[in-house]
């Protein structure tokens, strides 16, 4: 499907329109998505040591990890105490032997995504691998088939909703996706959404018909024409996309 193009002139001045639209374009973060991310594993030494620990050797006792790293129990459970908090940890049942019965402590499914993760890489590999066995076009045979299954999730998720309701759930859906994504509201007719991440950046490096994919993906979930003014893999820190309220039937160009 081909992507509908905005006349230039209708954004040419969008840069001056937006320094005069005033707090009426505040950006508009997304809700949370719930994940819990720890960019480069930013917590204290100790605490990584024990989640590692945890990770290699299944769920241990306070007095295992008091062995294992050399610091007394009581520290060891104020250790704890902030990743059972954070939700890293969780106790996981008893070990019962001589002496009174221990608790033992497991990474959670949260606590488990704080460890390295390759899905872009594979990701990226796997396109490659199509593309030498199919060629390109069954690489974007692929894609088209991921922009389609997306495409009813959106609007699924956009059904009854007015146009500005639409643009604030794609921004909310991109944010659970993990993009970062906030939108604003220029004028009556225009939108913007800007996406601060991109955690497909290594394929859509190798790959970029993965982002034109994306482009297309908004235009027709919204039922109207999206226009990329900024691209994080053209230097610009984040992507940033101009979305127009789309015409009403019988409205005059």
């Amino acid at each position: 499907m081909v992507l509908h193009q905005i006349p230039f002139r209708l954004y040419a001045n969008i840069r001056s329109l937006e320094s005069r639209a005033g707090p009426a374009l505040a950006l508009e973060a997304a809700p949370a998505s719930g994940k819990i991310v720890v960019e480069g594993w930013s917590m204290s030494s100790t605490r990584r040591e024990i989640l590692s620990y945890i990770k290699r050797r299944g769920p241990m006792t306070v007095q295992e990890l008091s062995r294992t790293l050399q610091i007394t129990p009581m520290g060891v459970r104020q250790h704890l105490a902030i990743l059972e908090r954070d939700g890293f940890i969780q106790s996981n049942g008893i070990r019962r032997g001589q002496g009174r019965p221990s608790r033992l402590y497991g990474i959670t499914a949260e606590g488990d995504k704080l460890f390295p993760r390759t899905y872009d890489q594979f990701a990226d590999a796997l396109l490659d691998d199509l593309r030498a066995v199919g060629g390109d076009g069954k690489v974007d045979e692929l894609l088209e088939h991921r922009r389609m299954r997306l495409l009813e999730q959106y609007r699924a998720r956009m059904a009854g909703k007015e146009f500005r309701e639409k643009v604030a759930v794609l921004a909310q859906v991109r944010e659970e996706e993990g993009y970062l994504a906030e939108h604003a509201q220029i004028d009556r007719d225009r939108f913007v959404l800007i996406e601060h991440n991109c955690p497909i950046r290594a394929v859509a490096e190798a790959h970029p018909q993965v982002c034109r994919c994306e482009m297309t993906l908004f235009a027709d979930a919204l039922g109207t024409d999206v226009v990329r003014t900024d691209h994080i893999l053209s230097g610009a820190p984040h992507c940033r996309y101009l979305i127009a309220r789309p015409r009403e039937a019988g409205a005059k160009p």
